[in-house]
């Protein structure tokens, strides 16, 4: 009988020694599929954190680089309206120069007009003028210096009032700023100097600007402005 008794005892320790057992491994599992369930998510969430940080950076960077371009579109644009215009070329040859090939050349004849054209992707003066017999014209390439062309005509109806004074004029540069600053923006294509009941002024050729009126008239003289034509 006590027999009996003992064992049942062993048993019924045995099983409850199995139950804590069983229950302990069952908690371990549950904290471990917990902190695993955490782990996931702070990953998921520091993921998603970088995800952002990386998307504002390329937006920024994009944002950056799309003003870099337009400040380039910008820089070329201005260059490239800088490069066109002869305000700030420098010739080999200069207009004094060109004067004294044609008065060397036509000894004989008064000056009417002076002016600088691009002919054919090279700049050339044009000098005209006319002698007892004849109008005459000679172009010079602003930077050899060598004549590209001579023409003769029959002379036609002139005054004395187209002769002009080539003395104390302003330079071509000074004419041109004047204009421009006058007009505001654009760049200076040519110039012409002329006369016009004896007064001496320069006519200078502004292209690419806002202003309707492109061809501006600058006092030879004094470099002020006197009007657009």
């Amino acid at each position: 009988m006590k027999t009996k008794m003992n064992k049942k005892a062993l048993v019924g320790t045995v099983t409850l020694a199995t139950s804590l057992l069983l229950m302990a491994c069952g908690n371990g599992t549950q904290n471990d599929t917990t902190t695993n369930s955490e782990t996931a998510s702070s990953e998921m969430s520091m993921s998603s954190s970088q995800m952002e940080s990386s998307s504002m950076a390329e937006s920024s960077s994009s944002a950056m680089s799309s003003s870099s371009a337009d400040s380039s579109s910008t820089s070329s644009d201005m260059n490239d309206t800088s490069s066109k215009g002869i305000e700030n070329k420098t010739f080999d040859v200069s207009m004094e120069d060109a004067v004294n090939k044609f008065k060397e050349t036509y000894s004989d004849a008064k000056i009417t007009s002076v002016s600088i054209d691009n002919d054919t992707n090279s700049y050339v003066y044009k000098v005209e003028g006319y002698n007892d017999t004849n109008e005459v014209k000679l172009d010079i390439d602003a930077m050899s210096g060598e004549i590209t062309k001579k023409d003769t005509d029959d002379k036609d109806d002139v005054s004395g009032d187209d002769v002009l004074d080539l003395e104390g004029l302003v330079s071509p540069q000074e004419a041109m700023k004047a204009a421009l600053d006058e007009v505001g923006s654009g760049y200076a294509k040519e110039w012409e100097i002329d006369s016009k009941n004896g007064k001496v002024y320069y006519e200078i050729d502004v292209e690419g600007s806002d202003s309707a009126d492109d061809d501006v008239h600058i006092d030879a003289k004094t470099g002020e402005f006197i009007g657009f034509d």
